[in-house]
């Protein structure tokens, strides 16, 4: 069986500096700071399931799935994105 398992992480630890590179994971009934995401996926799967990453590590209560279908357009929205973000920087 083959699998793609990677983690993303943008911030380590619970030191002052550490938390204040967190991003946000929230919902109507929970929110948590986000230090990364983990991607998880089997060659048999028709999702991609992304875990949210905490300062405690990786959160399994914490996680959405893609369709397989869907990547492209999730890829291609999140450059445009980018894009329009560093465009504002400069």
């Amino acid at each position: 069986m083959n699998s793609v398992c990677e983690e993303i992480v943008w911030s380590k630890g619970r030191t002052k500096a550490e938390l204040a590179k967190q991003t946000t994971w929230s919902s109507s009934k929970d929110w948590s700071g986000l230090s990364g995401l983990k991607v998880l996926c089997f060659d048999h799967n028709t999702h991609v399931g992304l875990t949210a990453i905490t300062s405690q590590g990786v959160s399994h209560n914490k996680y959405l799935q893609i369709p397989v279908d869907k990547i492209d357009e999730v890829c291609k929205t999140l450059m445009q994105a980018k894009k329009l973000v560093e465009s504002n920087k400069q």
